[in-house]
């Protein structure tokens, strides 16, 4: 059971970090297009300039290209494993790598995930172990 909280800490970690950091530079960004941050301008969002940036130059590409790969690939994982333990509301992880950031909706469904292991094991009375392939 302490390497479950363990890795509920360090999940629960890397969620408010993802947030404060893709956020961070979410800021830089509309102060850059937009002049200022207030509320407004994070509404009138300019999507297609963030694109335009995103894919600027072959560095940010490679990055762009690497993250929407592994969006891909976390989006399959959520999807299988949130229907294989039941875990309430899977799909709100993947709206949040959308909506806020990949970091913040796959960091989260981890943590959501390690707590329902820990349930899991505690209702049986042992270790519940991912299927294999």
């Amino acid at each position: 059971m302490p390497g479950t909280l363990i890795r509920q800490v360090i999940y629960a970690a890397l969620t408010v970090l993802g947030f404060l950091w893709t956020n961070y530079y979410l800021v830089q960004f509309i102060v850059a297009t937009k002049g200022e941050f207030t509320a407004t301008n994070l509404l009138n969002f300019d999507l297609t300039a963030f694109i335009d940036q995103v894919w600027a130059n072959p560095a940010s590409s490679f990055i762009a290209v690497d993250a929407t790969i592994g969006l891909l690939i976390a989006i399959t994982f959520i999807v299988t494993e949130g229907q294989r333990l039941k875990i309430r509301l899977w799909g709100i992880y993947i709206a949040l790598m959308f909506a806020v950031s990949f970091a913040v909706g796959l960091a989260l469904f981890m943590f959501v995930r390690e707590r329902k292991l820990a349930t899991l094991a505690k209702a049986k009375g042992a270790a519940v172990e991912p299927e294999s392939c």
